[in-house]
């Protein structure tokens, strides 16, 4: 599992071909339009790549929004290739905050302007999940 990731994704996205040059070519998963999504399950209708930000399920959010602005400065060569590929339908960061089993609280993260700024500047969207994992 994976506390915050981004995805670049679209009908007609060949990421083979977007990859060949990209230093990210050894990191990112990637899902091919007309593959299976799991066993039994209809094709994908798109095709993605998809590159790990912070892997650490305990992470505050504070820290992922840290770690994905951290992200969008490091890769910003590859974020504008992606953001320049008209094959590239959607571009998001996807960040889960994993609330142990039996907590009830209210998460209401702030998500400050310069963060925000970021995304935009990058042709990023942002979606934010809270998931239930086990109190171990």
């Amino acid at each position: 599992m994976c506390a915050c990731y981004f995805r670049a994704q679209g009908e007609n996205f060949n990421t083979d071909d977007f990859l060949s040059e990209s230093p990210w070519k050894d990191s990112v998963s990637i899902s091919r339009k007309g593959e299976l999504k799991s066993r039994g399950s209809q094709p994908r209708q798109y095709s993605s790549l998809t590159v790990i930000v912070s892997d650490n399920e305990n992470a505050t959010v504070a820290q992922q929004i840290t770690a994905c602005r951290s992200f969008i400065k490091e890769h910003a060569r590859e974020l504008a290739r992606l953001q320049n590929c008209p094959e590239v339908q959607a571009r998001y960061f996807s960040l889960i905050y994993y609330l142990p089993i039996g907590e009830v609280y209210a998460i209401g993260p702030y998500f400050e302007t310069e963060f925000l700024s970021d995304l935009l500047s990058v042709g990023a969207e942002f979606e934010f999940n809270v998931v239930c994992s086990s109190a171990e």
